[in-house]
């Protein structure tokens, strides 16, 4: 019989002991400064959702430094730009409100690591007005993302040193020759040419969607 996830985690509890004291430390139930400061100077979150039944989402949002406001120690806003319309995030919070935000810096190695529940809060809530956007901003967006902390902490920059993510000379190289295209081809009528190995999960309906078959020729 295969391990299950509680046999393993208590097996590697058992096997390395708990996390050391100085690891332990570092969560906090609210924003200290230096990861106000860190979320202030990054352009770049993941935030990761799941449904009712446990599937999973991890959406990148990019702007200008600190697009994400830090309202106070307990409070984030995301302001939410228009997509691709598939609303994952969105459709994930009706169901359940948890959500991990990962913040980056580009060239840092360390990052932010924010946990809590996220509320949609649209351009018709009163609220809306008391965020701190641009008046532009206030004008397009049509609704954001209250986060409400319930752990933060640093994140150290062994696994960014592992992947080599900022190494300068391999981001050049992609740059220069990129080791894939931008995006997967596009067959003939329009669709994309993507094969799966077996059903997935549909976002709108949330049924399986049937393997796809071989592209259509041209012409």
């Amino acid at each position: 019989m295969s391990p299950t996830a509680d046999s393993v985690l208590q097996e590697l509890t058992e096997r390395s002991g708990p996390p050391l004291s100085r690891v332990q430390a570092k969560i906090s139930p609210v924003l200290h400064p230096w990861l106000c400061r860190f979320i202030s100077l990054s352009p770049y979150v993941v935030m990761a959702s799941g449904d009712g039944r446990g599937r999973c989402d991890a959406s990148p949002r990019g702007g200008a430094p600190g697009f994400v406001r830090v309202l106070d120690e307990r409070t984030l806003f995301i302001p939410e730009e228009s997509g691709n319309r598939l609303l994952q995030t969105l459709r994930n919070l009706t169901e359940s409100p948890g959500v991990g935000l990962l913040f980056l810096i580009p060239g840092m190695p360390e990052t932010a690591r924010v946990n809590g529940r996220a509320e949609p809060v649209t351009c018709d809530d009163p609220r809306w007005s008391t965020l701190p956007l641009a008046d532009d901003e206030r004008e397009r967006l049509r609704w954001g993302s209250l986060v409400h902390v319930e752990e933060a902490y640093y994140h150290c920059g062994r696994a960014s040193r592992f992947a080599g993510l900022w190494d300068v000379e391999r981001i050049n190289r992609n740059q220069s020759d990129p080791p894939l295209s931008k995006r997967p081809a596009v067959a003939a009528g329009g669709e994309t040419d993507v094969r799966h190995s077996g059903p997935v999960h549909g976002v709108l309906g949330r049924e399986p969607v049937p393997q796809a078959g071989p592209a259509r020729p041209a012409g």
